[in-house]
C-alpha cells in the first residue's frame, strides 16, 4: 500500500470520489489533501469526514499570503481541531513566482508556526528558491516537519536531515538531470514520504497529462529503483513514514 502524502483533491480534472476510487484500485490506500487557503481547507475538511481513508490539513499557501487576516488564523486554529485534519499547512516561502514581498510571506509563515506549536499538528513545507530563509524561520518549529516537493542537493539534504526532517518526493524527481534524484541515497530512508502535488507535476511516464494521486506509483516506484529497493518493501516504508509522521490509523 501506498499513500500520496500531499495532493489537491479540490483542483483535479475528476471528482473527489474518482481520485480517491482510481487510486485505491492503484494500490494508493490513503490520501492526504493539503489546504492552501481558508475556504479550501474548510473543504478539505468535509471531504476528509465523508470520503473513507481520505485526511486533510488546513493551511494558507504563501501565494495567498497578502490576504490573510487575524481571522484566518483563528479559523485555521479552529480547523485544526476537526476530524481528519493531521497537520497545518501548507505554509512557507515562495521566492520564484509568489506576487507578495518577502516580508509578507514571512509574516505568515512565522504566524504558522506559532500555530503549529500552539497545536502541536505537524507542518506542511512550501520552499521555493527560498531554502536558507525557510529553514531560519524552522528554527522556531517544535513540531515535526516535512519539506514538501523537496528540490536540493547535497548541502539541503544534510541540513534537513540534520533537524530530523522529513522529504518529500513528488513527480519532479522523475524529470531528467533533477538534482534530487542524484543524491537520493543521501536522504534517511525513515524520512522520506512520496506525493503527487496533483494535479501539479505528474512523473515522467505520464507527463504532459494532468497528475492524479493514482500517479505516486510511478514515483513511488523510481525511487525505489534509485534506492535498490523492491516496490512492496518501499510501499511498506514510506506508509510507514506517513503514518508516523501525520500520525495515520493505518497498519503497516
Amino acid at each position: 500500500m501506498l499513500v500520496d502524502s500531499h495532493t489537491h483533491l479540490l483542483r483535479l480534472e475528476i471528482s473527489p470520489e474518482d481520485a480517491v476510487r482510481e487510486a485505491g484500485e492503484a494500490g494508493v490506500g490513503a490520501v492526504v489533501n493539503i489546504g492552501t487557503e481558508v475556504e479550501d481547507s474548510r473543504r478539505g475538511v468535509e471531504l476528509a469526514a465523508v470520503l473513507p481513508n481520505v485526511y486533510s490539513t488546513a493551511g494558507i499557501h504563501p501565494h495567498n499570503a497578502g490576504t490573510y487576516t487575524a481571522a484566518d488564523l483563528e479559523a485555521l486554529a479552529e480547523l485544526s481541531e476537526m476530524p481528519g485534519v493531521v497537520a497545518l499547512g501548507e505554509v512557507g516561502l515562495d521566492y520564484y513566482r509568489s506576487e507578495w514581498s518577502r516580508e509578507v510571506q514571512r509574516a505568515l509563515f512565522e504566524d504558522a508556526i506559532s500555530l503549529a506549536n500552539d497545536t502541536r499538528l505537524p507542518l506542511v513545507i512550501h520552499s521555493r528558491q527560498a531554502f536558507a530563509d525557510t529553514m531560519a524561520s524552522l528554527g522556531r518549529a517544535r513540531v515535526p516537519v516535512v519539506l514538501h516537493c523537496f528540490e536540493g542537493g547535497d548541502r539541503e539534504i544534510r541540513e534537513a536531515t540534520e533537524r530530523g526532517y522529513f522529504v518529500g518526493l513528488a513527480g519532479n524527481i522523475t524529470y531528467k538531470n533533477n538534482e534530487t534524484a542524484r543524491v537520493l541515497r543521501l536522504i534517511n530512508e525513515d524520512r522520506i514520504l512520496v506525493e503527487t502535488d496533483a494535479p501539479y507535476l505528474s512523473p515522467q511516464p505520464v507527463r504532459g497529462t494532468k497528475n492524479a494521486p493514482k500517479n505516486v506509483a510511478h514515483t513511488a516506484r523510481f525511487v525505489a529503483e534509485r534506492l535498490g529497493m523492491e516496490d512492496e518493501e518501499f510501499a511498506t516504508l514510506t506508509t510507514r513514514n506517513a503514518r508516523n509522521f501525520y500520525g495515520l490509523p493505518l497498519e503497516v
